[in-house]
């Protein structure tokens, strides 16, 4: 394993009873990237955080987080890490001042408290509210809040817009984060509601069923798939397919056909064969991208 990547996992796995919820994860994560790890409710992206951060043990596999092993170097990797967590938990009886003042106390010499307060601010919070009485969103924020004022070299945020009203999130993802991006530091985001993050990540990772089905920047990943409509005079044929075909969909007059590594030439010539009266090849958006990457293929009628 090589220390020039800000995260590296190589055949990390992790099951609970008989049941693998991630198996034989090869992740390489760029430093200064935005990564964003996709998949659906259950595909194993909070398990496979928990590991990066030395909260749970790999049953196979290792990982390395800024070059450490946080299966060994937990520690490390938490004073080096900003961390939400999908459910952040907390002590109950604090309020946030208090909170805010016993994290700043083990981070003595790295805590920024101007910052912590424009955080504050930012954020709506109260500092004499109880942690218990906080929403959802309002531990997100409160989450992120003790995240950021030491500047750790990366960001890990799993699902760090759930509970969030539509202006607190476009305010984390266009402006906070956009932000701390431009400083060269490394985020690893975790997300099933791909439109949120679309604009933010520069490098993607699609993870299906506790597996990495794939890994690379968000240019080339649109780049390489398309989806070609191809028009009829009546129903479409049955059996349409083309090299690196991944669905086929049929609406109406038409089949919709999304395709891997297309070739304007040779794609369009293989579908040509179907007699189609128009063949229109469109670009898709990472959302449409990740739908087709996860739906596994299937053809719909």
């Amino acid at each position: 394993m090589s220390d020039n990547w800000a995260i590296e996992t190589r055949g990390l796995g992790r099951r609970f009873g008989g049941k693998w919820a991630v198996r034989g994860l090869n992740l390489q994560v760029p430093r200064g990237s935005v990564y964003g790890f996709l998949g659906l409710n259950g595909a194993g992206k909070s398990t496979t955080i928990r590991m990066l951060m030395g909260m749970l043990t790999p049953d196979e596999g290792r990982a390395k987080v800024l070059a450490m092993d946080p299966a060994v170097r937990d520690v490390d990797v938490k004073r080096r890490v900003g961390y939400v967590p999908d459910m952040p938990v907390f002590y109950e009886w604090m309020s946030l001042a208090e909170l805010i003042a016993y994290v700043s106390s083990y981070r003595r010499g790295e805590w920024d408290g101007e910052r912590a307060e424009q955080l504050t601010e930012l954020f709506e919070l109260d500092p004499t509210q109880k942690l218990k009485g906080l929403s959802k969103g309002q531990r997100t924020r409160v989450s992120l809040l003790i995240a950021m004022p030491y500047n750790p070299e990366i960001l890990i945020l799993d699902e760090p817009t759930g509970g969030l009203d539509p202006v607190m999130r476009r305010t984390i993802l266009e402006d906070l984060l956009s932000e701390y991006m431009e400083e060269g530091r490394t985020i690893f985001i975790s997300s099933h509601l791909i439109n949120e993050i679309s604009g933010l990540v520069d490098h993607v990772g699609v993870i299906r069923d506790g597996k990495l089905i794939r890994s690379e920047r968000v240019d080339a990943m649109l780049a390489r798939l398309r989806r070609v409509r191809l028009v009829f005079e009546g129903d479409p044929p049955k059996g349409i397919n083309c090299a690196n075909m991944v669905s086929v969909k049929r609406r109406g007059r038409e089949a919709v056909v999304t395709v891997d590594d297309f070739d304007a030439e040779g794609t369009v010539a293989e579908l040509g064969r179907f007699s189609p009266t128009q063949i229109i090849p469109e670009e898709l958006s990472l959302e449409d991208a990740f739908v087709e990457l996860v739906s596994g293929g299937r053809e719909k009628p």
